[in-house]
């Protein structure tokens, strides 16, 4: 496993999801934070949420990254820098912005932020496919999950611990001057140039019915809708939860953010490890059990239990759980994934799954202000449980080879 991880596409791969997620994480993590310490209710933080449904909707554009790029400079390369280069420009902008008075432009600018690292993130999931063997998916998942956790770790954590010193506009230049370390790794990326008529150069949007119409896809469709339901809204509730405690927004971004995303990356390099030795389906039911437990781990703090060390252990199982469970299902995508429509193929099935788990966390949230915290618990473990018992029944986990194909036939991928 060291000797793959000195390769240079997993460096590539871990900075490019490392950085997507700094920008956003601020947006998604630490900003509903600073809105609820400034007096904000539950409703209007979860206009923020609704503003992630932008990630959601890039399987719409995911065709136009698969067909068009520059030969000259890579197919997805190009995209990458492009992408990471416009990244940095907005959140260098948002910097000049004040939170308080001038939220509306704000929104304005983190949405087109929203959309840029979405289009990163279709680019990155496509080269993810295109250069990781099957059996480097388990790994390679896990440092993309890994990355993505960091990238939080920083955006949503450190940058929240540090906000009541720097202040708004040098938290964000942070950020940006992150987001921009991994162009050296881009630029010196060699991506191979596909022949003349391969079938990337004839993607388009017919290829998003095409992906429906294997054979058992929406038995598969079901699981993706549902695995990940439950744990993801419980996540949405844990930071106005620390905050209605009456915690600070440092210690909300050393629990959150840092102890508990030190956890969750050590849940995502358990489920590298043992995915590829245990079996797909058994790895998927065994984190789906870990996550049902997880969510139940939160009831003390949504309780009003104040307890510093039982907040941090429930923190800490709930996201050793969330990160056992999202580098699962992303290696099972990746499966499932045609290497000649990578991007469309995993965006569109990512879509569906964070769209989903979105729209439950974003509702959950809002009604939290009436049915309290402990009722949301509940209803996110009964959406855990059902996830869980539609993986049971699932029998299309076992990876597959996949051909390449020349034409639009479909093709068979992964168990379908």
């Amino acid at each position: 496993m060291i000797k793959l991880l000195q390769q240079p596409k997993f460096r590539l791969l871990g900075g490019l999801y490392i950085t997507q997620a700094l920008g956003l994480s601020f947006v998604i993590t630490a900003v509903p934070a600073i809105m609820r310490q400034n007096g904000a209710t539950l409703e209007e933080i979860s206009v923020i949420f609704v503003l992630a449904l932008i990630w959601v909707l890039k399987f719409l554009w995911a065709p136009f990254v698969d067909r068009y790029g520059s030969k000259k400079h890579g197919h997805y390369r190009s995209w990458l820098i492009v992408m990471q280069s416009l990244l940095i420009v907005l959140l260098v902008v948002a910097s000049f912005f004040d939170i308080g008075s001038q939220l509306n432009i704000l929104i304005l600018i983190f949405a087109a932020a929203a959309f840029f690292s979405a289009t990163q993130d279709v680019a990155a999931d496509a080269l993810g496919v295109t250069i990781l063997l099957p059996e480097e998916r388990g790994l390679g998942n896990s440092i993309q999950t890994s990355g993505n956790f960091i990238g939080t770790m920083i955006g949503g954590g450190i940058v929240l611990i540090t906000y009541k010193w720097l202040g708004w506009q040098p938290s964000l230049l942070v950020l940006a001057a992150a987001t921009a370390l991994p162009l050296l790794n881009i630029l010196r990326h060699k991506e191979q140039t596909p022949p003349v008529d391969a079938r990337p150069q004839k993607v388009s949007h017919r290829d998003l019915v095409r992906f429906f119409k294997r054979p058992g896809i929406l038995r598969w469709v079901a699981v993706l809708l549902t695995y990940m339901m439950g744990i993801s809204a419980a996540n949405a509730l844990i930071n106005p939860m620390l905050v209605d405690l009456g915690w600070s927004l440092d210690q909300i971004g050393f629990t959150f953010n840092i102890l508990g995303l030190g956890v969750s990356i050590l849940g995502a390099a358990a489920a590298g490890v043992f995915m590829d030795r245990i079996g797909r389906k058994t790895a998927a039911l065994t984190a789906s059990l870990i996550m049902a437990i997880s969510i139940a781990g939160l009831f003390p703090p949504a309780t009003g239990n104040s307890n510093t060390a039982i907040i941090y252990g429930s923190i800490c199982l709930m996201l050793f759980g969330f990160g056992i469970g999202v580098t699962v299902l992303a290696t099972m995508i990746m499966d499932k994934s045609d290497p000649d429509s990578a991007g469309t193929d995993y965006t569109l099935q990512y879509s569906m799954f964070q769209g989903t788990s979105l729209v439950l966390s974003g509702i959950l949230l809002a009604a939290a202000e009436t049915i309290q915290y402990s009722a949301a618990l509940w209803i996110a473990i009964g959406f855990s449980v059902l996830g869980f018992i539609i993986a049971y029944l699932y029998d299309g986990f076992e990876v597959v080879a996949v051909e390449p194909v020349a034409t639009d036939a479909p093709v068979a991928i992964s168990g379908d």
